[in-house]
């Protein structure tokens, strides 16, 4: 694991492109984004992130290394496909093992605060909307659509993407799924081994289970 001063100045380069290429030179002179050595930017395009508060050093790709994660052998991968919009507050940290891919026709929204941990996917194909103060855990799946078509015997499409929401301060644990028609309220802790498929309405809440329901209310939360 290099030491952190030495990742730092490895980064820079790459960051420093990043910003130049993919945002308006207003935003891309604060160096507002920064990749680490293992990131990985495909299929990209100018205007496929959009910053609502641009800041220096404001969002950190593939630096942060979790417990569980292999710090040697995984990349951060992102993909913003032509179309697709990735619109990022400030204060976002993408993990080690992370994967962020948007589809063309697809809309992510995340908030201010906004963390995952290391190998967590998000696959948004419509639309996901993530609020304030999300922390993800490792290994979690999160997809607004089932990947591949199913038509019925008229050939009517029967399955197609639908939108994902996740309100403001909700702690995702390891290993969960999360599926298209989900809706997470604000102040929940989704326990690790869940299956979100489906609108949960009762806020402050463990949700667990699969499928997940409410389990326990609670006031609050913290790292």
């Amino acid at each position: 694991m290099l030491p952190k001063l030495l990742t730092i100045l490895l980064a820079f380069p790459r960051s420093l492109w990043f910003n130049l290429q993919y945002l308006p030179f207003s935003q891309a002179v604060k160096m507002p984004v920064w990749l680490a050595p293992n990131a990985r930017v495909k299929k990209m395009y100018r205007g496929g992130i959009s910053l609502r508060n641009p800041r220096f050093n404001g969002c950190h790709i593939g630096f942060h290394i979790a417990d569980a994660i292999d710090c040697y052998g995984t990349h951060t991968i992102i993909c913003v496909e032509k179309g697709g919009k990735w619109i990022v507050d400030s204060d976002l940290h993408i993990g080690r093992g992370a994967i962020i891919h948007v589809k063309p026709s697809g809309t992510l929204s995340v908030g201010n605060n906004f963390a995952i941990s290391g190998t967590t996917s998000i696959i948004c194909s419509d639309n996901i909307t993530i609020g304030n103060d999300v922390q993800f855990s490792w290994n979690t799946l999160v997809m607004d659509s089932d990947a591949h078509s199913i038509y019925d015997e008229n050939g009517e499409l029967i399955n197609p993407a639908a939108p994902i929401s996740i309100g403001n301060k909700v702690w995702i644990a390891a290993n969960n799924t999360i599926l298209k028609k989900s809706s997470i309220p604000d102040n929940c802790v989704i326990a690790g081994n869940s299956l979100v498929n489906r609108p949960i309405t009762i806020p402050n809440q463990i949700i667990a289970g699969t499928p997940a329901r409410p389990l326990k209310k609670i006031s609050s939360w913290k790292v």
